[in-house]
């Protein structure tokens, strides 16, 4: 077998094709079209392992390319870096560290999530993308009435006594201008995200790790669906602890001489996981005794964003739990634990 890095971008890739004993057979620049990578793969001498680093562009090689090479492989790029680490970078060096890393079995793979979790991943980042572009649009309008010097009199601009306010307030024609333009602008992204929001609700409803997720208290069928795309096959994480650390809820540890040190959050892995946990973490605690009790237990002994956090993930060792075994959410059972 020969052994292929790949060095992906928007309009082509750069190979390196190298045989076991790492001579390189053949290093070029190929175009991402279809037709072109299929030519290219059919090309090569002997069944060939493909290794490529996890970027936004790796589906649609993976489509073009399927069941024209033997193996298709995606790596964590950042361990392939701690791996292999080069003073020099460019597309020819990195492909090339790709294919010797192949050869001598030292690629860290990454997962490759199939068609229907890659699917549930678009829809629920277009509902994200959607509330984070109306919250843009929310503070650039608020802006607009500091400049103004306009201080609102309800806690709720955007609330019908806001609006109403907002319509008889006196601006200059370029304020006035500016907030009716962002005005339409959030109006336009509520409907859209209302669409979205229902259409999430009704897949929820459908989906079984959806509804079981949804037993626990501060996640509705919007946060499931999220956690659940952004998890895809739970089988990946043979425990807890490794659920906990794709999702960035671990801290930074430093050990040596029998000192060990927690630092901050790690951050890596999936942000939007990270961020549903947190989300949850805030509803948690006003629907379930147990959840409140064992914030509260923790808040007394730690600052509350550290406190909130600690809860997001001892509620996604639930999410492990509940999606591995198939059951619902146990207040019971999380205050034994």
């Amino acid at each position: 077998m020969i052994h292929v890095g790949v060095d992906l971008h928007q309009r082509f890739c750069y190979v390196t094709v190298m045989d076991a004993r790492g001579k390189i057979l053949q290093q070029r620049t190929v175009s991402n079209e279809a037709a072109e990578l299929r030519r290219w793969a059919r090309s090569l001498p002997e069944p060939a392992q493909v290794v490529m680093e996890a970027c936004s562009f790796w589906p649609a090689f993976q489509k073009n390319l399927s069941g024209e090479v033997s193996k298709l492989v995606l790596v964590h790029p950042a361990r392939v870096r701690a791996i292999a680490e080069a003073g020099l970078k460019n597309d020819r060096v990195d492909s090339e560290m790709l294919a010797h890393l192949s050869r001598c079995h030292l690629l860290p793979e990454a997962w490759m999530a199939d068609e229907a979790t890659q699917q549930a991943r678009q829809r629920v980042r277009l509902r994200v993308a959607l509330g984070q572009q109306r919250a843009r649009a929310k503070n650039l309008l608020q802006s607009v009435l500091h400049q103004e010097g306009r201080l609102k009199p309800v806690s709720d601009v955007f609330g019908k006594k806001g609006q109403a306010w907002l319509r008889e307030l006196e601006l200059t024609a370029a304020g006035r201008e500016a907030v009716d333009s962002y005005g339409e602008l959030i109006a336009h992204y509520d409907r859209l995200i209302d669409e979205r929001q229902q259409k999430l609700e009704q897949a929820a409803e459908q989906s079984a790790e959806a509804r079981w997720l949804a037993t626990i208290p501060g996640i509705g069928g919007y946060l499931a669906m999220v956690i659940v795309a952004e998890i895809g096959d739970i089988r990946r994480f043979a425990n807890k602890k490794a659920l906990a650390n794709y999702a960035g809820l671990v801290p930074r540890v430093r050990e040596s001489a029998g000192k060990r040190h927690d630092g901050s959050l790690t951050r890596q892995g999936s942000k939007l996981l990270r961020w549903a946990m947190i989300q949850a973490a805030h509803g948690a605690t006003r629907g379930s005794p147990a959840i409140r009790a064992w914030y509260q237990a923790r808040r007394q002994r730690k600052r509350a964003q550290v406190a909130r956090v600690a809860l997001a993930r001892k509620l996604l060792t639930c999410v492990w739990a509940l999606l591995r075994h198939g059951v619902g959410f146990e207040e019971s059972v999380f205050a034994t634990r």
